[in-house]
């Protein structure tokens, strides 16, 4: 059995639990929050898409720098479009 002490301070503890809610539910708004929420979505995707792209040019000068030629992919669409053009006809 627990003694008067304990249950004083459980109860006491829920209480101060309770105001802590209590006073979280008075000053935010939900409305405010998942606008923030959507607008750190947007900003962070849009970092990650301007990092990726940083990323793929620094990767690609340096693929260039350091053997002479194009990297894999773009040689490949260099294939593909050659393939596509017209010889001028004599």
């Amino acid at each position: 059995m627990k003694k008067k002490n304990e249950v004083v301070a459980e109860q006491l503890a829920q209480i101060r639990q309770d105001f802590r809610d209590l006073w979280t539910a008075l000053r935010t708004d939900p409305k405010k929050q998942k606008r923030k929420e959507r607008a750190w979505a947007l900003v962070s995707g849009a970092l990650a898409a301007i990092a990726t792209l940083g990323a793929r040019q620094a990767a690609t000068k340096a693929w260039t720098r350091l053997t002479g030629e194009p990297p894999p992919p773009v040689q490949e669409a260099q294939k593909e479009a050659a393939k596509f053009e017209r010889k001028p006809s004599a």
